[in-house]
Formats: C-alpha cells, sequence, structure tokens
C-alpha cells in the first residue's frame, strides 16, 4: 500500500485549489492501492473530495508545534510525512501543492518497492552551489556531523516539491526531523527542509528523482495555478465527482513550460518599464 498526501493550510485560496490539483492528478495516474489524504487546517474547503479522499483536520496547536521551535514554514512537511508514516502501513509519498501528476504512477511505486528514496529532482553539489544565495552552505553545513550523519563534498541539494519514503525506512523520517532541527539554528537559507531529506535519505539508501512522473511547476506558478483553478471551476460547474474530474484531467491535462521565469533581457526591460513609468498587465 502507499499513502499519498499533500498538506495545505492558510487561508490563500490559491493553495487550496493548487491542492486539488496535486489530489486529482495523482488520483487520475495512481495505481490500486494507494490512499490520498489532504492535511488542511481548511476542511471544509475540499468537500468535494471526502467520499474519495482522506481529510485530516489540521488545528492550530498542531501547526504550531509541527513548525517547531523556530516557527519554520516548511518544518511541518517534515511532520506532514511522520502523520502519513502512522501504522507503518506502507510507502509515504507526500506532494506540494503546486504539483500536478503526468505519468501512470506503478513503476514509481516499484521504486518504492525497492526500498528507494524518491525527491524531486537533484538541485547541485554542496560543494559547488551555482547560485551566490545558495553558496552560505558550503561552509554551514560540509565538514560537520548531523546526528552522527556527515555530508560530503558529493552530497547534493534535491528539490522536495516531491518526498517519497519506502516503508521499509520509514524510520527514517525522525532523522529527517532531528537533523533538520539542529541545522535550522545554524542556517538562515530558506530550504533547509529539503536539505533535511536530501542529506538523510542519501546516507541511508539510494535516492531517485520523482521528475519523470510528476511536474513542480513553482517556476511558472502563477500561470499553472491559474489554469488548474479554471479547469476546476469548469468541472464544478458541470458537476463532476472527484473520479470523473481526474479522468478528465489524465485525458487532458494542464499544460504549459515549467519554467515561466523571465530572461534576463526581460528583467532588464521590465525595470527600464517600471522606471519610465509604462503601465504594466492587468493582474486578471
Amino acid at each position: 500500500m502507499t499513502r499519498l498526501g499533500v498538506i495545505a493550510y492558510g487561508s490563500k485560496p490559491r493553495r487550496h485549489s493548487e491542492a486539488h490539483g496535486a489530489i486529482l492528478s495523482a488520483m487520475a495516474h495512481a495505481p490500486a492501492g494507494v490512499e490520498f489524504v489532504v492535511l488542511t487546517d481548511l476542511p471544509e474547503r475540499y468537500r468535494w473530495l471526502q467520499d474519495s479522499v482522506t481529510i485530516e483536520h489540521l488545528q492550530s496547536t498542531t501547526l504550531r508545534q509541527w513548525r517547531g521551535p523556530t516557527q519554520d514554514r516548511y518544518r511541518p512537511k517534515i511532520e506532514a510525512l511522520r502523520w502519513l508514516a502512522g501504522g507503518a502501513i506502507g510507502h509515504v509519498v507526500l506532494v506540494d501543492t503546486d504539483t500536478l501528476t503526468r505519468r501512470d504512477l506503478r513503476t514509481m511505486v516499484e521504486r518504492l518497492d525497492r526500498g528507494t528514496f524518491l525527491l524531486h529532482e537533484r538541485e547541485y553539489a554542496l560543494s559547488a552551489p551555482p547560485r551566490r544565495g545558495d553558496r552560505m552552505l558550503k561552509d554551514e553545513i560540509l565538514g560537520r556531523s548531523w546526528h552522527g550523519i556527515m555530508p560530503s563534498p558529493q552530497s547534493a541539494m534535491w528539490n522536495g516539491g516531491v518526498v517519497g519514503c519506502p516503508r521499509s525506512r520509514l524510520a527514517v523520517l525522525d532523522e529527517v526531523a532531528e537533523v533538520f532541527d539542529s541545522m535550522r539554528p545554524k542556517s538562515s537559507h530558506f530550504a533547509i527542509e529539503q536539505l533535511a531529506y536530501s542529506v538523510v535519505f542519501e546516507a541511508r539508501g539510494p535516492v531517485e528523482e520523482a521528475a519523470p512522473w510528476i511536474d513542480h511547476y513553482w517556476s511558472n506558478r502563477q500561470f499553472f495555478s491559474r489554469a488548474v483553478e479554471h479547469d476546476l471551476v469548469a468541472m464544478l460547474m458541470s458537476g463532476m465527482k472527484p473520479a470523473e474530474a481526474a479522468a478528465r484531467w489524465r485525458d487532458y491535462p494542464v499544460t504549459g513550460p515549467l519554467d515561466g521565469r523571465p530572461t534576463g533581457w526581460k528583467r532588464v526591460a521590465d525595470r527600464l518599464a517600471a522606471f519610465i513609468g509604462a503601465p504594466g498587465r492587468a493582474d486578471d
């Protein structure tokens, strides 16, 4: 069995419409034996899904506890994984709200069956981060032991838009929480949560990318979020049930470039337009 979940909390409507897209697209491609779970502080926004998906109501006190002593905004993802692993009944997979499943997940589940960890994709070696804002990690993380794990120059930062842990290795998720809590006070880097998965998973078993099955559209979020919301409204207005909506997304998926960030020249042009007071595009 595999338990696949998404955590969505806070008042922003976009986050909750994205969560519907993440779960429904996973339903569209999942094999038998996958349980779907939404962990949220606003369960009333998921009534449409309640006959197809387990809705776990997160109380405000739970979220405060899950954020940990530093009240980190990303730490609840680690706790969501530990919650999903409760009972050790099968593999666990947590997807970010801004994800869409694209392929039959049977072969992805087979990786978990073999004891392989999954993370969305490998980004860079900690010894040579390509971006200036990440280079602090070379000095802050390498050369230190984190609960008995010593990252090497070959250790990598992986994107955590998808996190999969096989049933045979669920105890590792407790290590992830411990490593995160020891790293967080030592670094101001925003992605310590995904670094904790990266360091612990690489030390405890093989890691593969989940990108062949699941898209993470964080760098073109405005486009995909609007497209997902548009399709959801159409599905709801036509009276579709969740299974029908999932089937429709399998046959007619939301598509577009995953990287919608402006090029260097586009950024220069935008800044120049702002400087001279040129009218911007309306945010519709």
